[in-house]
């Protein structure tokens, strides 16, 4: 599916005619949750994603998962889920001004546990 997802969006790029494709933003979305699931090696099913991942922060946080595969720079993935540019500024703040309080990720089943480095 995720080769599909590509050739489709290449040929689209490329002003090929793609409208008589059957592809569904539930079945792409689908595809990207089980990937995402194996690259976190099943730490959690697509269901767990779906009912526990914070659904504002699920296209960002795969699409960023698979930038960093594709770069091999996979430490960006230690933090997941990603939390808002808002929600951190507001964090980094209120730890600027009370350094002794530290405001915790919340808790989410999804977080990664360990992902390994990828190697060459």
């Amino acid at each position: 599916m995720y080769g599909r997802l590509v050739r489709l969006s290449q040929d689209a790029t490329e002003g090929k005619d793609v409208s008589q494709e059957q592809l569904t933003v539930t079945d792409a979305l689908d595809t990207m949750v089980k990937w995402f699931c194996i690259l976190f090696g099943n730490q959690f099913t697509p269901d767990e994603v779906y009912d526990n991942y914070p659904a504002d922060r699920l296209m960002h946080d795969i699409a960023l998962a698979l930038m960093a595969v594709q770069t091999q720079t996979t430490e960006v993935l230690d933090t997941f889920p990603t939390i808002p540019a808002v929600q951190e500024a507001e964090q980094i703040l209120a730890e600027a001004e009370n350094p002794e309080v530290t405001i915790p990720h919340e808790a989410c089943p999804c977080r990664n546990t360990s992902i390994p480095p990828t190697t060459n």
